[in-house]
């Protein structure tokens, strides 16, 4: 009783991830394929299982988890709670860096598109980390802005570089975020070496988030634990980016939220944080699902609508936190 007492949160987390978890193997195009012909040995059922929904759920739950945690990894690094994978570059770098390989190498694996993606990610989160560094202000919604024009700069010379090379289309299709794959999420499996190592070294993230001068005191190499983290993100949003394409938002809004019901703590939160952007994704992927059944939206759209507001709603918290404290100094 007690211990139910002391973690109900997680415990409704693990319910509702439960549920979840069903519904989204229940649910498909083909209302036929479901958990009870699977049961009863049907042939059509095992195989929509075990090519399509299985992988699928999976994959949300990586991606989602993955990217979860490189959010808030980004967030302690830059000591900044509006900054992501997505608001500092490095989603438009994976694309310039899948840009690049399909233009020298043509149709390449998996694992080659990754390690570009990789690459061009990597380069451009410590080149905008680098460049936040240096900037003398340091107010909480500018940073993030700052980012988005990054990425805005980057993603428009993808465009052009795609325009000469006659690429559009496959710029176009970089760009759309989906789960309706046909098992092709093999490369979504990276995702684990990094979240084991976020795991292994949550202590010492949460430590950088409190500066640099504050972990140097307490004997961390602060260098190296950012640049360890830089790769995290890194390679988690390459992964994603190639086995899924973009889910925009989660590596923003889920820390944001996660850190509001269980504190900024990664180490003890680090696993609820995980849950958290799984049962969010897997919520915004059932209903792409449903929209318009038997027909199925990208579920980047849903998310991006979904995501968008909550932005919103946590941009403008954090514009009239930063007013407040002006306030107060000419009231005085």
């Amino acid at each position: 009783m007690l211990f139910a007492k002391k973690h109900w949160k997680r415990l409704i987390m693990i319910g509702a991830f439960v549920i979840l978890l069903f519904l989204s193997l229940e649910i498909g195009a083909l209302s036929d394929a479901n958990f009870a012909a699977f049961i009863a040995g049907d042939e059509t059922a095992r195989l929509v299982f075990i090519h399509s929904r299985i992988p699928r759920t999976v994959a949300i739950v990586l991606s989602a988890a993955g990217l979860s945690v490189a959010g808030l990894i980004m967030q302690s690094i830059s000591r900044n709670k509006f900054m992501s994978p997505t608001t500092a570059g490095t989603t438009d770098a994976a694309a310039f860096g899948l840009l690049v390989a399909a233009i020298f190498l043509g149709h390449t694996s998996g694992i080659v598109q990754t390690s570009f993606a990789f690459a061009f990610a990597l380069l451009a989160t410590m080149l905008f980390t680098s460049i936040i560094r240096r900037l003398k202000f340091r107010e909480v919604v500018y940073i993030p802005l700052i980012g988005m024009m990054y990425g805005g700069v980057i993603s428009a010379i993808s465009t052009a570089v795609a325009f000469r090379f006659e690429l559009m289309q496959t710029m176009v299709a970089f760009g759309m975020g989906s789960f309706a794959r046909l098992g092709n999420f093999t490369l979504v499996y990276i995702v684990v070496v990094p979240l084991i190592f976020s795991v292994l070294y949550a202590t010492k993230f949460s430590i950088i988030g409190l500066g640099h001068d504050f972990a140097k005191n307490l004997g961390l190499n602060y260098n190296r634990v950012v640049f360890l983290g830089l790769v995290i993100i890194a390679l988690i949003s390459a992964s994603t980016f190639v086995a899924v394409g973009p889910l925009p938002f989660i590596g923003l809004i889920i820390p944001n939220m996660a850190t509001s019901f269980y504190g900024d703590n990664l180490k003890k939160s680090i696993y609820d944080l995980m849950l958290f952007g799984a049962n969010f994704v897997l919520i915004c992927d059932i209903s792409s699902r449903l929209v318009i059944h038997p027909f199925e939206m990208n579920v980047s759209v849903t998310i991006s609508v979904v995501g968008g507001i909550i932005f919103m709603i946590y941009l403008l918290r954090g514009m009239h936190g930063t007013k407040k404290p002006r306030a107060k100094a000419t009231a005085g």
